[in-house]
């Protein structure tokens, strides 16, 4: 008799009856072709452990499942449409065009990288990543953007990592403005832009530590700054997987600052990730960084792409470019419409453009 289900469940496919992805248990999954005991056991515990699919494609995430097998399964099976495709929204905020902010969060048009600076009113300045530094006579463009702001003191100067997109431009920041704090994520990695910016804080006498997961920062009596993750200690990821997170929070508005992280540390970040107003997107919006899980967790009302004009990388990737569009965020990028300041007072926030004296990518040597 043990024979049966076995007959039923074959039978069940030779009728041409699709077999549902997200309902289907192990032994109902093996039947389809391209799918064995053990992907059949992969597929149960990705929805064990991220929820449903939304999509065929987010087959591709599974253990021993390429694009291949995914054409193959779909003409044996489907994807309920109607299983979790509402977004959790509940988080979002209204969008003003003017307030009194208490916060100001600023991703400034440095070309090719990241450079993020968030100003408490009445309180603490934070600059988060310093983009690049291209060479040539004119200091990095996030020199120029900071003196556009009439920032003159950094109070907490920090990066996510120590990549020269990231990091290229703050020498520069420790020479020309009065920094009072660096805070390092803390890796290993031998470059000479790294040794330069510490040169260049040890010259200025700045005090320096290491940043701690869970660490706290607190801008002024409304506005906090987490450390929300320092890498997965143990995995296989690289410098941009390993990147320092920062969350800014300010009453019911949030920021979550991502570094390069990719698919490996999203993956793993997912079951510990909770809605945010605004996102600054992983690694400039490259197709490495968009796993589908992670981004529904997150939920983010608004995308900053951070990425120069022209890259030669192709950044943003338009393909990711279009998942946040059908989340339903607010897209806005550094490329094309410059530098992105975000502005609330914790229950409601405001968007612009900043005006730019120059931009990297204009006939300017630098």
């Amino acid at each position: 008799m043990q024979w049966i289900p076995t007959v039923l469940l074959t039978l069940s496919l030779l009728s041409n009856d699709l077999i549902d992805l997200n309902t289907a248990d192990e032994r109902l999954l093996k039947t389809i072709p391209g799918i064995g005991q053990t992907v059949a056991a992969s597929i149960v515990e990705y929805r064990e452990n991220f929820g449903p699919f939304m999509e065929m494609s987010e087959l591709e995430f599974v253990r021993g499942i390429g694009p291949e097998t995914v054409d193959m399964i779909d003409e044996y099976a489907f994807i309920d449409p109607g299983v979790g495709s509402s977004l959790d929204s509940s988080h979002w905020l209204v969008e003003v065009g003017s307030l009194e902010p208490v916060v100001r969060v600023s991703f400034l048009d440095v070309g090719q990288g990241d450079a993020i600076l968030v100003q408490a009113e009445e309180g603490m300045t934070l600059l988060f990543d310093g983009g690049p530094d291209p060479g040539g006579p004119l200091e990095p463009p996030v020199v120029f953007r900071l003196r556009e702001l009439g920032v003159d003191t950094i109070h907490v100067m920090a990066f996510s990592h120590p990549h020269a997109d990231h990091i290229g431009g703050l020498s520069a920041v420790v020479r020309h403005f009065t920094v009072l704090e660096v805070l390092d994520p803390g890796m290993v990695f031998a470059s000479v832009v790294y040794e330069d910016l510490l040169a260049s804080v040890m010259e200025a006498g700045c005090d320096y530590g290491l940043m701690r997961e869970g660490m706290e920062l607190q801008l002024s009596d409304s506005v906090l700054v987490t450390v929300e993750s320092l890498g997965m200690e143990g995995a296989n990821l690289d410098l941009n997987e390993n990147s320092a997170l920062l969350r800014v929070t300010c009453g019911d508005f949030s920021v979550l600052l991502t570094g390069d992280i990719e698919e490996g540390a999203e993956m793993i970040l997912t079951a510990s990730a909770i809605p945010v107003t605004v996102l600054k997107v992983p690694h400039h919006g490259s197709l490495s960084s968009a796993f589908p899980p992670y981004l529904r967790r997150l939920s983010p009302q608004v995308a900053v792409f951070s990425a120069g004009r022209g890259n030669p990388f192709g950044h943003p990737n338009p393909g990711v470019v279009e998942t946040y569009s059908e989340m339903g965020c607010v897209i806005l990028r550094t490329d094309t419409e410059g530098t992105i300041v975000v502005q609330s007072d914790g229950e409601v926030f405001s968007t612009s453009a900043a005006e730019a004296l120059y931009r990297p990518g204009d006939d300017i040597e630098h």
